[in-house]
């Protein structure tokens, strides 16, 4: 699905549309478009034009890219369609529509794509954007903006792979298997769930019927993310779930429950945890100044020795030095960060920031 963040240009290659007319490439007569944010579920509301039921029109202009190529442009602002600053993070749908003919009726066609949070200066997904580090130091002269930017999405990547998390807002769809108990385990907290579809399904289950633990109230459940079904001796309805003790269940299966959402580790403002964008800064830091000043085939300059922890005892005489342990004093390296980084602050930040063990519930005791 194609992406864009807040106060980014959409460009041709991005947000556009294709009108072919025999399989060939053609010019329509009109080509017009309108954007709707349906986060919150469809039908959803109209964002650009401002006024429902507007489209605005791409037919000529820098809306109209090459024959038959249209991709979505503002032209009172003269810039490719921008989400503003303010824009909802979550999934929006634009809905084109164009005529081949002047006597033609009009056809639509529809895409759906992801509003991101603003990162000025990058790609649109990074914890961290370049301005970040050129307010630590890292002056132009010395380091690009695509060094810089490169450098943030490798140890970005780098950051959520090892903890087996995100921390920015992404939709999805997920087919999960069932467990026969009532109760959905999630390895990256849950911020909203748009709808649940059980036991292969295809109706949306009733929100009565089941509660999310994320982190948006006390208790924060972001690291026990969860769907639990209600027990039917509350809600019963033979037609919603099928039922064994008078409880709902997420029956054994292979991806029979459907479960559209927003999920990602991320706090109340829907902004990466402080303490990871510093862990990204520290490191992207090292790694570019340890880069832009250490000679091919050179060790490490930064890097203390192999044993790697304190030094506590030191003869001079006798040329004796002595370390602590590194495991002792919990400075241990995970071993998805070996040969990465010494920083105790950035492994302890990571470290606790690690996804939770994936579990699975027990079956429902009367479920064979």
């Amino acid at each position: 699905m194609v992406a864009i963040a807040r106060e980014q240009e959409n460009e041709s290659e991005m947000i556009n549309w294709f009108v072919a007319i025999g399989g060939v490439l053609t010019d329509a007569y009109s080509v017009e478009y309108r954007i709707y944010d349906i986060s919150g579920g469809l039908p959803g509301t109209q964002v650009f034009p401002v006024t429902e039921g507007e489209y605005e029109t791409v037919t000529t202009g820098e809306g109209h890219f090459s024959t038959g190529s249209y991709y979505a442009y503002d032209n009172t602002a003269v810039t490719g369609w921008t989400p503003t600053v303010t824009q909802t993070v979550g999934t929006h749908r634009i809905e084109w529509r164009w005529k081949a003919l002047v006597t033609s009726p009009f056809q639509c066609g529809t895409e759906d794509f992801e509003v991101l949070i603003s990162s000025v200066g990058s790609s649109g997904d990074t914890y961290i954007s370049i301005q970040d580090l050129r307010d630590e130091g890292l002056l132009e002269a010395d380091y690009s903006d695509t060094i810089i930017l490169t450098s943030i999405e490798l140890w970005q990547a780098m950051i959520e792979r090892i903890t087996r998390q995100w921390f920015t807002p992404r939709t999805l769809v997920l087919s999960v298997d069932g467990t026969n108990c009532d109760t959905l385990h999630f390895g990256v907290p849950i911020i909203e769930i748009e709808y649940l579809r059980l036991n292969n399904s295809t109706t949306d289950l009733n929100t009565d019927y089941y509660r999310v633990y994320n982190g948006s109230s006390y208790p924060d459940d972001r690291r026990n993310p969860r769907i639990k079904l209600r027990s039917l001796s509350e809600y019963s309805d033979i037609y919603t779930a099928p039922a064994s003790s008078r409880s709902m269940i997420f029956r054994k299966g292979r991806q029979n429950q459907e479960i559209k959402g927003t999920f990602g580790f991320v706090e109340s403002d829907g902004q990466p945890p402080k303490p990871i964008q510093r862990a990204l800064t520290k490191l992207v830091i090292e790694k570019l100044v340890n880069r832009a000043y250490t000679p091919p085939n050179t060790p490490h300059p930064f890097m203390p020795p192999i044993v790697g922890g304190t030094m506590i005892i030191e003869k001079t005489d006798g040329h004796s030095r002595e370390f602590s342990d590194n495991r002792k004093m919990g400075y241990r390296r995970p071993l998805g960060f070996d040969g990465i980084t010494f920083d105790p602050e950035i492994l302890d930040i990571i470290r606790h920031y690690r996804a939770p063990i994936g579990i699975a519930s027990p079956a429902h005791p009367s479920i064979s």
